[in-house]
């Protein structure tokens, strides 16, 4: 079934480092019906899944990683030999050896409570800076259009002091006309004066 989002893969990543971590530590009878072979196809699935996922080129990489490592835990704890304690006439363990695998066990139990936790933190964290990059986006695009409006705004100042200095200058043309009338009509005047 192909993982739907980030969050997904990071939760059954985290998941499969928790079976790696107790087939290390305590054999393969710890991490109940898991089995390195079974490991590997799990891990596979994952790598496969790593194509479908929104997650720039490095990121990928670093996740294979992830994934080889696991790999390769996982192989040496196959070829480690486990071998389960025998029944019947086998001899107990020592006091001081079942205390050792108990604190063994906590470890391993707070090492899984702190991958969860790490695999939620960065599923959060990149949820965060998704909706950043966003508003951020939406900051330049706000920006932009600010400086369109400016630039209309401006072109129509401009537009405008052309028109008002049209005006201006035609208004004082007309007035000089008007002037040129008045004085042909004044000179008319005084030559029909001077004629009569």
């Amino acid at each position: 079934m192909p993982m739907a989002s980030v969050a997904e893969w990071d939760n059954e990543y985290a998941r499969l480092a928790r079976v790696s971590s107790q087939m290390r530590t305590q054999g393969l009878q710890s991490s109940g019906s898991a089995d390195p072979q079974q490991l590997n196809q799990h891990l596979s699935r994952l790598d496969a899944a790593l194509i479908s996922l929104p997650l720039p080129a490095a990121e990928v990489q670093r996740r294979r990683r992830l994934i080889q490592g696991l790999k390769t835990n996982g192989a040496g704890a196959a070829g480690a030999g486990y071998n389960p304690p025998q029944q019947g006439g086998g001899a107990a363990q020592p006091p001081q050896q079942q205390q050792q695998q108990s604190l063994m066990q906590d470890a391993i139990n707070r090492q899984d409570d702190m991958i969860d936790e790490l695999a939620i933190g960065v599923s959060r964290l990149r949820d965060q800076t998704q909706v950043i990059g966003d508003e951020a986006r939406m900051h330049v695009n706000l920006l932009n259009d600010m400086e369109s409006n400016l630039d209309s705004a401006h072109a129509g100042l401009e537009a405008e002091t052309r028109r008002a200095a049209q005006l201006q200058e035609d208004k004082s043309v007309w007035r000089l006309q008007l002037t040129v009338a008045g004085l042909s009509v004044l000179l008319v005047l005084l030559l029909l004066a001077g004629i009569s």
